[in-house]
């Protein structure tokens, strides 16, 4: 089979134990690759092998010292971003480029240069194809594609089907007889975890049954010496155990967390190239709230499989979504199935790595 290369930023491990969205995508996606043989190019990482193959797929770790990276300005007479890049390149002989974020992390020419030497640049969705490409460098727009990103469905299966499961874990956390919202995902300002919680407090005002899960971070997000967690547990001090925070939750047990609710809300107060939480909420059947923003509207059908946030900032506009859904469990059970069924449609991992593959038909020919 025809070899293909994928190369993770620099600065990604994989596969790695608290691996994000980059890492789940590539590992998803190039495993069930059928017409090509997919090579991995990440960062090096402690403890693990320059070369290996994982699930048939060939990993390459590529190190880069920082007396390397001092002096590649010197020899390469290119930035010490190029570093990692041009490793890569000295392994496969030509170069295919992932880049997070072209238009935030690139200057104007260096993205032109790239974008002019690639065959193929591919968004995750609509909005980070418009974003990065057709409102920036429309030249390129040809060259450019949209392939959604996916959702592991067998792994995240729609919460009627586990019950018993869902009443164990929630008995874990002592939310047995509580009308649950979920937030899962990294501790960060962005995330609008903090928006949330004021949200939440005009929720618990109404609804004494309520309760607020918050899942996920570093192990060690939740201490003192993390200035943005310290700020989101003091703000639920008030609260009492009526807001839950798990920690830290390996990806082992990611698709455990959806259980324990309700509802899922994400105030994403950035433009979320993609938001893999909407989409794994979505599969496991909740009835999901998200931001207007970035890629989400595009994981999220409003008034269909879930409701978005014109305005993330407006505690006030959050509560009274999650209050609706809250109201009425007829609604949640019908925007969670809808959603369900939209994963099964259009989000599956199978529908992605065929993409790929036909992509790569495409500049083949």
């Amino acid at each position: 089979m025809i070899p293909a290369a994928t190369i993770l930023p620099e600065g990604s491990y994989h596969p790695h134990p608290r691996q994000g969205a980059i890492q789940t995508g590539v590992e998803e996606a190039t495993k069930r690759f059928k017409k090509y043989t997919p090579y991995v190019f990440s960062s090096y990482m402690n403890g693990k092998p320059e070369e290996e193959s994982v699930d048939g797929v060939l990993q390459y770790r590529i190190k880069t010292g920082s007396m390397e990276k001092l002096l590649f300005p010197l020899y390469a007479m290119r930035s010490p971003y190029y570093c990692y890049a041009y490793k890569v390149a000295q392994t496969i002989k030509k170069l295919h480029e992932h880049n997070q974020n072209i238009a935030d992390t690139l200057s104007q020419k260096e993205a032109n240069e790239v974008l002019a030497s690639i065959d193929a640049y591919v968004a995750v969705s609509r909005f980070t194809y418009n974003f990065e490409i057709t409102e920036r460098y429309p030249r390129y727009k040809d060259k450019a594609s949209v392939i959604l990103n996916g959702v592991n469905l067998d792994k995240f299966r729609p919460i009627w089907e586990q019950q018993e499961k869902a009443f164990s874990l929630r008995k874990k956390y002592g939310l047995e007889g509580s009308k649950v919202i979920l937030f899962s995902g990294a501790l960060r300002e962005r995330k609008g975890i903090h928006f949330l919680i004021d949200a939440f407090k005009q929720v618990a005002a109404k609804h004494t049954d309520a309760k607020l899960v918050i899942a996920g971070g570093d192990k060690d997000n939740l201490e003192a010496t993390d200035k943005y967690a310290k700020q989101l547990k003091d703000s639920a001090a008030s609260l009492g155990n009526k807001v839950v925070f798990t920690g830290f939750v390996p990806p082992s047990e990611v698709s455990d967390i959806y259980l324990l609710g309700d509802i899922f809300c994400g105030p994403s107060l950035w433009d979320e190239a993609f938001g893999l939480v909407f989409a794994e909420a979505s599969a496991s059947g909740l009835a999901v709230i998200g931001s207007k923003r970035g890629g989400i509207p595009e994981i999220i059908k409003d008034g269909q499989t879930g409701l978005l946030i014109n305005k993330p900032e407006d505690p006030s506009e959050i509560a009274q979504k999650i209050i609706s859904f809250i109201d009425s469990p007829q609604d949640r059970q019908k925007f969670g199935e809808a959603a369900r069924r939209y994963m099964e449609e259009k989000f599956s991992w199978d529908r992605v790595a065929n993409d790929i593959e036909s992509l790569y038909d495409r500049l083949l020919k």
